[in-house]
C-alpha cells in the first residue's frame, strides 16, 4: 500500500481589465480530459466527497487569506479523506491563484512537470475541482484540485475466489483440494475484523492470541493449523499470487497434511491507523483432530 499527498502551487499574475467570471470547474476536467484522451487514458470523473473537499478548501483560502495546500493548522490531506470516507491508494491536491477559467487553470496544471504527472497518472481516476472567487482582482481567483485513485471492497465471491485459488495451485502440485470448514471460517473472519478494528496487522494479537488459540476458540479442534495473511490487495487474485510468490506462505498452501480451509476478509473504509491498508485478508488451514 503506498499513499503520498503531491502539493503543486502556481500563481498567474493577470491584468484586472477583462476579468470575466470563471467558468464551473467542469470545463477543467473536460480539458483535463482531453488532454488524457490524446494520452491514451481513461478519463477523470468526478468524485462528489473530492469536489466537496476541493470546493471547501478553495473557499476558505479565500476567505481567511492563505495561499496553502494545507489550513493553517488545519488537517492534512490524508485526515481530510479519512474524515470523508474516502479509501484510496494515493492521493494529490494542488492548488492555483489568479487563473480566470477552468481552461486556463487546467492549462496552466498541465504545462507543469510534476503536475502534468499526475494528471496524467493511469492510476489516478477519480477527481474533485473546487473554486472560489473574492472580487476581480488578479488574484481574486482561488482553485483545488484533489486526484486520487480509490480503493473499495471486492465482490461478494472473495471467499469461493480465494479457495478456487488455492486449490487450482495446490493441484498443480498433485495435492488434494482443501474444503471450507464453518469453524475455521468464523476463526479467519474474526482476525481479518480484529486486525481492522485493533490496526495492526500480525498473527499474534496484541493480547497475546495465535492462530491456535483463535480456531480453538472458534470449535475447531485441531491437530495441525497454519495461517496466512495479506493486507492492502484489491483482489483474491492479487492475494494468492502474493503467497504463492512468498516462501513461507507458499510452503503452508502447499502442506500435504491439510483439509480444511477457513477464510476472511475485512474492508475498513476508514482506515486511518498505522497500518491503514483498507484490505485485511487471512487464510486458515489445518486438519482436525
Amino acid at each position: 500500500m503506498r499513499w503520498f499527498a503531491f502539493a503543486a502551487i502556481t500563481i498567474a499574475i493577470l491584468s484586472n481589465a477583462g476579468i470575466v467570471a470563471a467558468d464551473n470547474p467542469s470545463e477543467a476536467l473536460a480539458h483535463i480530459n482531453a488532454y488524457r484522451a490524446e494520452a491514451g487514458l481513461k478519463p477523470l470523473r468526478m468524485e462528489a466527497r473530492l469536489a466537496v473537499m476541493s470546493r471547501n478548501h478553495a473557499q476558505d483560502m479565500m476567505q481567511r487569506q492563505y495561499f496553502e495546500t494545507r489550513a493553517p493548522k488545519g488537517p492534512s490531506l490524508e485526515t481530510r479523506l479519512r474524515t470523508a470516507g474516502y479509501a484510496y491508494r494515493q492521493a494529490s491536491v494542488q492548488i492555483s491563484i489568479g487563473y480566470q477559467n477552468g481552461r486556463a487553470v487546467a492549462d496552466s496544471w498541465l504545462r507543469r512537470g510534476d503536475s502534468r504527472r499526475v494528471l496524467l497518472s493511469n492510476a489516478m481516476s477519480e477527481i474533485g475541482i473546487g473554486y472560489a472567487r473574492r472580487g476581480t482582482g488578479s488574484l481574486d481567483h482561488y482553485w483545488v484540485i484533489t486526484l486520487a485513485e480509490p480503493t473499495r471492497p471486492v465482490g461478494a465471491s472473495w471467499r469461493r475466489d480465494i479457495l478456487k485459488l488455492v486449490n487450482q495451485f495446490r493441484a498443480r502440485h498433485r495435492l488434494k483440494p482443501l474444503e471450507l470448514n464453518e469453524h475455521l471460517n468464523r476463526s479467519a473472519q474474526r482476525h481479518s475484523d480484529d486486525m481492522a478494528n485493533r490496526d495492526f496487522f500480525d498473527h499474534v494479537t496484541p493480547n497475546g492470541r495465535t492462530v491456535g488459540d483463535r480456531a480453538t476458540a472458534a470449535g475447531y479442534r485441531w491437530q495441525a493449523i497454519l495461517e496466512n495473511l495479506a493486507a492492502g490487495q484489491q483482489n483474491p487474485a492479487a492475494v494468492v499470487t502474493g503467497w504463492i510468490n512468498s516462501p513461507p506462505h507458499r510452503r503452508a498452501m502447499l502442506a500435504p497434511d491439510i483439509d480444511d480451509a477457513g477464510i476472511g476478509y475485512r474492508y475498513h473504509a476508514r482506515d486511518g491507523g498505522r497500518t491503514r491498508q483498507f484490505h485485511y485478508w487471512t487464510l486458515n488451514m489445518g486438519r482436525q483432530r
